[in-house]
């Protein structure tokens, strides 16, 4: 089950030894996904909505710098790769090589496959990942949907445009982003602390009023929300593509699942 033509209509539900239920989308929040599968709902199935998920089983991308199944990836400074993983679950390891400042990063949107997400009130969005970064404090990080970019980081440069989690070397807790022509509207230390080589399941949705909420780990990151009509969100004519980005040498992001939709 991978690629933009997967159904992934899951109904059932886990529970955990807290008597917590969640998603089979490993704490995604309940809410959104069932939003988005649910052709029954008034409130999306009359609108129309398109979405790529991939669960990482298949990769249909490139695994050395280059484009393949819709996805470039780059890198300015060393070798890009990424490795499939082993794993019951399916994963992908975007890798930089032991080059000094190597920065790996994985768009979706090429000569074949366009860049499609646009910012509109009136019209929800969804960008999801469940992943885990190696080593935290010697790695820069960007996740989410922006203008292309050879070096989304902070020694880098980051997008024109986009709505995006990063990180510095250094940091050990996302910023969140609405960045508009160069300049951004920034929440600082959202969410949860990062450890090491393990996962964390990050996102935002826009509601239909256009307000921007980030999550992490399906408990929405309220003192982080980017309300509509703030300054330097991304607006018509921003087209913006999913973009994974890191910079640090040997350093390594594993990608256990990628979510991303917007009603049209």
């Amino acid at each position: 089950m991978s690629g933009s033509n997967s159904p992934w209509r899951y109904r059932y539900l886990k529970g955990d030894s807290g008597g917590l239920w969640h998603h089979p989308f490993s704490r995604l929040p309940l809410h959104i996904v069932d939003q988005i599968i649910d052709e029954s709902n008034p409130h999306t199935g009359g609108k129309g909505l398109v979405h790529y998920f991939n669960h990482m089983q298949t990769w249909e991308g490139p695994v050395a710098e280059g484009a393949a199944g819709g996805w470039v990836l780059s890198g300015t400074t060393g070798a890009a790769t990424i490795v499939p993983g082993d794993v019951p679950a399916g994963a992908i390891v975007l890798t930089a090589d032991a080059t000094a400042s190597c920065n790996p990063t994985l768009q979706r949107g090429s000569a074949s496959a366009g860049a499609n997400f646009l910012y509109a009130v009136g019209k929800r969005m969804w960008c999801f990942a469940r992943l885990k970064v190696g080593t935290v404090a010697s790695t820069e990080f960007l996740f989410g949907l922006a203008t292309p970019d050879t070096s989304p980081s902070t020694t880098g440069t980051f997008p024109s445009d986009g709505i995006f989690f990063e990180k510095a070397t250094s940091a050990t807790k996302f910023d969140f982003h609405a960045r508009k022509d160069g300049t951004s509207t920034e929440k600082t230390s959202a969410g949860n602390t990062l450890v090491d080589d393990t996962y964390t399941i990050i996102g935002f949705l826009v509601d239909e009023l256009g307000n921007i909420m980030p999550y992490q780990d399906g408990a929405a990151l309220t003192s982080s929300v980017i309300v509509a009509g703030t300054a330097n969100i991304p607006t018509t004519g921003d087209i913006l593509q999913p973009m994974i980005g890191i910079l640090g040498a040997s350093q390594t992001c594993t990608i256990d699942w990628l979510l991303f939709a917007q009603e049209l």
